[in-house]
């Protein structure tokens, strides 16, 4: 037995299994939905005196956040005249620190420097009377050598 299958024919024919793969695929998204539908459902139901408690406090809580954003904003333009002056204080403040910083180190320079002078004067004052001494030492000794000699 043969049979001639026309190209019409077979074009059909995959439309038709498409078509019952397509209609398979709904069938399994709308069981999913189905299901996932019931489940929100029971959640719902489990959470119901939840969910009420929440929408009934929902006018409260906007009117907290409401009140809590004007004294935040009122707060801010209070403190920022404040921020600003505290600012411009630490800028004068730190200019000051910077000035008298420079006045220290230049005090510490000169005072240094006069250290380091008055001891190099003493060392050299040291040394003047060490020769004196050694001096005045060997006229002695000459003066008792001559009386010696005598």
């Amino acid at each position: 037995m043969t049979a001639t299958i026309t190209i019409e024919e077979l074009l059909k024919f995959i439309l038709f299994l498409l078509g019952i793969g397509v209609l398979g695929y709904l069938l399994v998204f709308l069981k999913n939905a189905n299901k996932l539908i019931s489940q929100a459902k029971s959640l719902a139901e489990k959470n119901e005196k939840e969910i009420d408690t929440v929408l009934k406090q929902l006018p409260e809580i906007s009117f907290n956040i409401n009140s809590i954003s004007e004294e935040t904003k009122t707060l801010i333009e209070e403190v920022s005249p404040e921020l600003t002056g505290l600012v411009s204080n630490a800028n004068a403040i730190t200019e000051k620190i910077d000035s008298t910083g420079e006045v220290v180190f230049d005090t510490i320079d000169i005072v240094s420097d006069s250290i380091t002078g008055t001891a190099s004067t003493l060392q050299n004052n040291i040394k003047n009377i060490n020769d004196y001494i050694t001096l005045i030492m060997e006229i002695i000794e000459i003066i008792r050598n001559a009386f010696k000699s005598r």
